[in-house]
């Protein structure tokens, strides 16, 4: 088959992109070699079986020469926006196939879901799944418009594990990255993974470039240690062609503005030392390091500092289309406490003011998480009724929290635009989590409401669990929302080869009831000190007499699955992967229901302990729970997206790298709140330091004593020091050799045998 593909001979870049995106696919598909032209160059006796147009009548001649002759009746579109046509027409003899985007995002949009409509494409952020065949040519008709104006992600500044964080990806993977976004159709992403070298840009005369290979001076402890691996002024680079990348194909991307100094923008000790600037008083200690207070916005030089680096940003990255701000962000100025509700309503206010000045039609999404955590319902609905409708949207990233602090209470309704956003996943939570039916009713409200523009997943880390980007990509286009068990059914078919969908899709719906016993905003009902034990066993597991109740309501949701778990880990130990997507979700699946078990049994030992159970059946509870453990730790060994001795070799490989930085990842990695499925943490911290905590348990029984917290404390920083000692090449070499199929099939056997 000849294929002649026509695309706009001026224009955005994005219709250019379009073409050879075709080009591509089509090739891909069926194997044949397309030729890409103008429509300046296009001629009316060309021989081509099939032309290609791609742009509508308002950017490609020969789409507007179709229309103006009546050989076309127009698109059905709503020009400027992100819907799109896809078309098949025969005028003059000829045969055309048109993908006519309302603008040239859209126009990508139409092709990639020409192949996945029409010819069963499909596309995941592992990869896609491509089905070979023949272009479809006549019959084509295919208008689509997204629900929701704003679609996208945010991609976030933890560090540990190269799947999970953004920060570790090359060029390369951000291509591939946005490339999925446009396959998706979404339009929408922040890249918030620090503040790069805009101090640097901003004042050149006041801030340098730090050395690679020392400590930051601005690094703190845990994930306050920002050192760099790789150089800032690399990381400029990068940021530059991601940006690059992705306004080529028309994609948004919001500019932080206002107090943006947080725990991963902190102010370098150059500025404060030359600046000098005044910092608002601040009542907590939370970023109360002066790198990590906000400066006194009252004062005008501060303001305006802050957005020397807004303003850079969109000279040297951005294009100031959209803006976000975090407001003064988990700070309270005050502990009076009118006082600290007027000091956010006033930095509020000369944000907006500023952003309204200096660019007057650019939207500014105002970011929920403050008003989530600091907030009363009463105060948010006033602040929403002194904000300007036609420039503010509320960007509620916690609308899937079952705390009461949310869209529902803040007169959003029909009243004020805003967008639903899912929070998914603290930076620890990488696993399949989630209440999906609250969220899944919620969303149903949001999606009645004219008012609601943009369905955002916001959590803390990438690439965790994969259901939710799938939930993502499809509610945010489609009016109608699924229920959870279709959705779960739609998810399957997709992703597995025709052997293999079956098999899974039950899998997947026995799994769900026990997916969706944890979500990440347990905390808000009393349960945080039950969030997730097994990471952090010397401070969560403290055999509390107050936390007894607690124990007991966490431990509740998890009794009745038991079984099913067992039974699902040793169902999953039988399965055999077709493909890397399909191992991947293998590994998944047993993960979380690991976790869940793991922490279940935790809340049963210390349940035991406080009621005074028998010596015997303590220690035999404590036993699973140790080799349970151990069963972890060795299914996550065998998994590169779990090796942290994998994440910094690929660093190692994309460019050069700080010879220092592995203590930094370990710092990153290790402390309390970052601590997740990491195979060097099960082994190397998790193992020993549970088995640390069940010991001195043992013997306060055996004593009739207190458990002595002091002796826990010392041998938790002998294990410290021995994982931090032991370099992650060593911890590689001792490895032992295990598989998937093994390990489930094992922690299927233990669990069958706890006594919950």
């Amino acid at each position: 088959m000849k294929i002649t593909i026509v695309r706009p001979s001026e224009g955005h870049k994005a219709y250019e992109i379009a073409a050879d995106t075709f080009a591509e696919m089509c090739k891909k598909v069926t194997g044949n070699e397309s030729v890409i032209i103008t429509d300046a160059e296009y001629s009316a006796t060309s021989a081509a079986d099939i032309t290609v147009l791609i742009g509508s009548d308002a950017v490609n001649n020969l789409t507007a020469e179709l229309f103006l002759s009546c050989k076309n009746d127009g698109f059905g579109i709503r020009y400027c926006t992100d819907d799109y046509c896809v078309r098949s027409v025969e005028a003059d003899g000829k045969k055309f196939l048109i993908f006519a985007g309302g603008r040239p995002r859209s126009t990508i949009y139409a092709v990639y879901r020409y192949f996945e409509y029409y010819l069963g494409c499909r596309w995941f952020w592992d990869g896609d799944r491509i089905k070979e065949g023949e272009l479809k040519t006549e019959g084509v008709e295919l208008t689509e418009s997204p629900r929701f104006d704003y679609r996208g992600l945010r991609y976030f500044a933890h560090r540990s594990l190269h799947r999970f964080q953004a920060e570790h990806w090359s060029f390369e993977e951000w291509q591939t990255e946005l490339d999925w976004m446009l396959k998706k159709r979404l339009n929408l992403f922040m890249l918030r993974i620090g503040m790069d070298d805009l101090f640097q840009k901003a004042f050149p005369d006041t801030v340098s470039y730090p050395d690679r290979d020392k400590t930051l001076p601005e690094a703190g402890a845990g994930y306050d240690d920002r050192t760099l691996f790789w150089s800032l002024e690399y990381r400029g680079e990068l940021r530059k062609k991601i940006l690059k990348y992705a306004f080529e194909r028309d994609l948004m991307h919001p500019e932080d503005c206002g107090t943006m100094t947080h725990w991963y923008s902190r102010t370098p000790v150059e500025f404060l030392e030359k600046k000098k600037p005044k910092m608002l008083p601040q009542a907590t200690s939370t970023y109360s390091q002066p790198t990590g207070l906000v400066w006194d916005v009252r004062e005008n030089e501060n303001l305006n500092n802050y957005f020397k680096l807004t303003d850079t940003h969109v000279k040297e990255y951005g294009n100031g289309e959209i803006f976000h701000t975090i407001g003064l962000g988990e700070r309270r100025y005050s502990d009076d406490k009118e006082k600290n509700r007027r000091m956010k309503l006033y930095v509020y206010r000369r944000i907006a003011s500023y952003i309204k000045e200096k660019y007057p039609n650019a939207p500014l999404l105002i970011a929920s998480w403050d008003l989530w955590m600091t907030f009363t319902p009463e105060e948010v609905r006033e602040l929403v009724a002194e904000l300007d409708p036609a420039q503010s949207v509320i960007l509620d990233y916690t609308s899937d929290t079952p705390y009461y602090n949310n869209f529902t209470n803040w007169n959003l309704k029909e009243n004020f635009p805003w967008v639903f956003g899912i929070f998914s996943g603290y930076e620890w939570q990488s696993e399949i989590r989630g209440f999906y039916e609250l969220t899944n009713e919620r969303l149903k409200t949001a999606k009645e409401d004219s008012l609601c523009k943009g369905l955002i997943l916001w959590p803390e880390l990438s690439h965790g669990d994969p259901l939710v980007f799938e939930y993502l990509a499809l509610n945010a286009w489609e009016n109608d929302t699924l229920s959870i068990p279709e959705f779960v059914d739609k998810y399957c078919a997709d992703r597995y080869s025709e052997g293999s969908v079956a098999e899974m899709t039950a899998i997947w719906q026995k799994a769900m009831p026990i997916i969706t016993t944890a979500a990440w905003s347990m905390y808000s009902e009393g349960l945080w000190e039950c969030g997730s034990p097994f990471r952090l066993p010397l401070t969560q597991v403290k055999f509390d007499q107050q936390q007894l109740n607690n124990y007991k309501r966490c431990l509740a949701d998890r009794l009745e699955y038991k079984d099913l778990a067992a039974e699902l880990l040793l169902r999953l130990s039988k399965v055999t992967a077709a493909d890397e997507q399909h191992t991947r979700d293998l590994y998944d699946l047993a993960r979380t229901i690991l976790e869940r078990y793991m922490s279940a049994a935790i809340w049963k030992t210390q349940i035991l302990y406080l009621e005074g159970a028998e010596y015997d059946s303590i220690v035999e509870l404590m036993t699973l729970t140790e080799e349970l453990l151990k069963v972890f730790a060795d299914l996550l060994s065998s998994h590169e997206d779990y090796s942290m001795f994998a994440s910094l070799e690929g660093l190692n490989k994309v460019t050069e790298t700080n010879p220092n930085f592995e203590a930094t990842l370990k710092n990153n990695a290790s402390c309390s709140y970052c601590r997740s499925f990491i195979y060097e943490n099960a082994e190397y911290l998790y193992i020993p330091e549970l088995k640390a905590v069940f010991d001195e348990a043992k013997a306060a029984l055996k004593d009739g004593r207190e458990i002595d917290r002091d002796a826990i404390k010392r041998r938790g920083e002998e294990i410290t020091e021995n994982y931090m000692t032991l370099s992650l090449k060593e911890m590689e070499s001792r490895k032992e050799s295990h598989t998937f199929s093994e390990t489930a099939a094992r922690a299927s056997v233990i669990i069958s045998e706890m006594s919950l």
